[in-house]
């Protein structure tokens, strides 16, 4: 290269003229000892939303999936089987001999086989009825089995609420039944007592009737608060899940006679027919379970404190 001073050639890299003394430019190529681009920081990860659950949808998915659940749903499913064969043993051969025996010497081959074929009828359209009425039963049994699925589900889908509104809905038209009886009851109470006001020595049955009726209308009256309460519960449940904070309390009364009802269905374990006793059991096992496990939701549910401020936190 060329002195910029004096114009004189220079060996490269020289760093001054050896002419003139004049400082030389650096080579280009050994310039810059640094890379002319530097690769800028990545940028940060972006913060990892937490995916943990409220903590009272932990509970209830916690409480669907355990044994307090577990037990009464598998009794409650045992109970519509042996419901469903006590109906069927009614309608069988056996059954039917059982009926027509006692009826054999006093009517002829021809009338027994006529009152065989008409009472195999009406017991065909009994069992018919009877398996008709089991469908509400069976879609309550549906949905107990869909809360208990989404409770154990790991896929990491949110808990859903399709259990629980298959079984407000039937709970809802338990209730329009009960409320239609309780009024029919009243109205044929009405006729009664309107034919007994015209007979002057009917005081004493008019009495009675009044009494019947009163105690009547108390077992409605506690059977249409019981279905009210259930439904505001099971409402309050749906919401929980939607929101991820408690809404409304576990109904005592309702946890009471759901246990009380457990109970009371063992008496038909005194029947003579077997299903129709094991049926009982189940149901009692149904009952007695659903209403602990209710108790045992209420109780954790009070040691959650702040649920809003906990989900917060995390």
């Amino acid at each position: 290269m060329l002195c910029p001073q004096c114009g004189k050639p220079v060996e490269d890299g020289a760093v001054t003229c050896p002419y003139c003394g004049a400082a030389l430019q650096q080579n280009p190529r050994q310039e810059q000892s640094t890379p002319l681009y530097t690769r800028p920081p990545e940028a940060a990860p972006p913060p990892a939303y937490s995916t943990a659950e409220p903590p009272v949808i932990q509970l209830m998915r916690r409480m669907a999936r355990s044994p307090y659940f577990l037990v009464p749903a598998i009794g409650y499913t045992c109970m519509l089987v042996f419901n469903v064969m006590a109906t069927l043993q009614s309608t069988s051969t056996v059954a039917l001999e059982s009926y027509l025996a006692p009826l054999y010497a006093y009517s002829t081959d021809v009338q027994m086989a006529a009152l065989a074929d008409t009472l195999s009828t009406m017991l065909t359209a009994s069992a018919g009825g009877a398996l008709v009425g089991q469908i509400p039963a069976i879609l309550v049994a549906v949905g107990i089995w869909m809360m208990y699925a989404t409770a154990v589900d790991t896929s990491g889908k949110p808990l859903q609420t399709a259990g629980l509104t298959i079984i407000r809905v039937l709970q809802i038209i338990s209730l329009v039944l009960v409320c239609l009886m309780a009024l029919l009851m009243l109205v044929i109470f009405g006729f009664v007592f309107a034919a007994l006001g015209q007979v002057d020595e009917a005081a004493a049955a008019t009495a009675v009737l009044a009494v019947v009726l009163v105690l009547i209308a108390v077992i409605f009256a506690l059977d249409i608060l019981y279905y009210a309460k259930l439904m505001r519960m099971l409402n309050n449940f749906r919401w929980t899940i939607r929101t991820g904070t408690p809404q409304g309390s576990v109904s005592t009364y309702v946890a009471v006679l759901t246990i009380l009802g457990g109970v009371i269905s063992l008496g038909t374990f005194l029947t003579g027919n077997m299903f129709s006793g094991l049926a009982g059991v189940a149901s009692a096992v149904s009952g007695i379970g659903f209403g602990i496990l209710l108790f045992r939701y209420r109780d954790e549910l009070r040691n959650i404190s702040s649920p809003a401020q906990a989900w917060s936190a995390q």
